[in-house]
């Protein structure tokens, strides 16, 4: 193909902040066609996407003739019916995290990109940020190996409604994710305690001991209303201990405390990757990736419900595989 053909499902703050800049600087790739139910939002876009189609329902946008592969930057409850959609037509799609709300949705959609041998991405940013990466590296080449892990969460106003999910979904899914991929290890199971304000849907405190693949622990604490915002993992290891904050690496030294790591290499991005992906393009022996399935969407979501559920049992909880 001598260009990749791309829509857009929604022109929010991520997609038009992340995906598309992504996007257009990429000389092998035309947006030919953006979808939104804001009118505004279409008249407002990016001057690079002037050329490209708009639509104000999507049923319309999800055609093989018009595009190879489709971004999906809905609201949470949104996500399902457009990659369901663009699946049953052929057509690859990446969603933003979760790739669901319901654990059952997110299933059927695995299921249907492996029945229909169709690219199905969930956009873990993380996966390619040169923090992640580099302690990753470390871990893999067995240069350090993991003692424990915590990661701490402050701060998550609900951005639109809780029928998007609670905090674990909008915001903490990144964590049950980025944990596993950066050890190599899967989440086995979960106990803990969450404060509720919604029913069982909109949590305020979060109080959760994971246990992964090995015997490896680790601890979550996230809090919802809180005048600092802060997302942080520790990585304490044998010899070199990390702190990631999102982009940023900080190492531990010992005598002046957390240092910061600079100049690190960069892993590209989702959006990047997706569209290789189209190409059929693998990436490098060791380079970071998303599950071409959302496999790893998935489970990060089998993290979440298990949570629930040891929260309101009062049990420890295996998580599904």
């Amino acid at each position: 193909m001598d260009k990749v053909k791309i829509g857009i499902i929604g022109l929010g703050p991520f997609c038009s902040g992340y995906h598309v800049p992504n996007l257009l600087k990429r000389s092998d790739v035309e947006v030919t066609a953006i979808c939104d139910v804001s009118e505004e939002s279409l008249d407002n876009r990016n001057e690079g996407l002037r050329e490209s189609r708009t639509f104000t329902d999507y049923r319309n946008m999800l055609d093989p003739d018009l595009v190879d592969g489709v971004f999906v930057s809905t609201p949470n409850q949104i996500h399902f019916e457009p990659c369901k959609l663009a699946l049953e037509r052929g057509i690859p799609a990446i969603v933003d995290k979760p790739m669901t709300v319901s654990l059952e949705d997110a299933e059927e959609l695995v299921a249907l990109s492996k029945s229909q041998n169709c690219i199905l991405m969930t956009a873990f940013t993380r996966h390619f940020m040169s923090s992640t990466e580099y302690v990753r590296r470390q871990i893999a080449s067995g240069s350090v190996t993991p003692q424990m892990l915590t990661a701490v969460q402050r701060k998550s106003p609900v951005k639109r409604s809780v029928e998007d999910g609670g905090m674990l979904h909008r915001r903490t899914i990144h964590i049950t994710d980025v944990l596993p991929w950066i050890t190599g290890r899967r989440i086995v199971r979960v106990e803990g305690k969450i404060q509720y304000e919604t029913g069982h849907i909109e949590e305020t405190l979060v109080d959760m001991r994971l246990e992964l693949e090995g015997g490896l622990r680790a601890s979550l604490l996230c809090i919802k209303s809180c005048d600092e915002n802060q997302d942080e993992v520790n990585i304490y290891t044998d010899k070199q201990s990390y702190r990631l904050e999102r982009q940023r690496l900080y190492a531990i030294a010992r005598r002046d405390g957390w240092a910061r790591v600079d100049n690190l290499p960069e892993y590209g991005n989702s959006s990047d990757h997706f569209v290789e992906a189209i190409k059929g393009n693998c990436p490098a022996p060791n380079a970071p990736y998303a599950d071409p399935h959302s496999d790893d969407g998935l489970q990060a979501l089998r993290v979440i419900f298990a949570m629930h559920k040891a929260a309101q049992t009062g049990r420890v909880v295996e998580v599904e595989k």
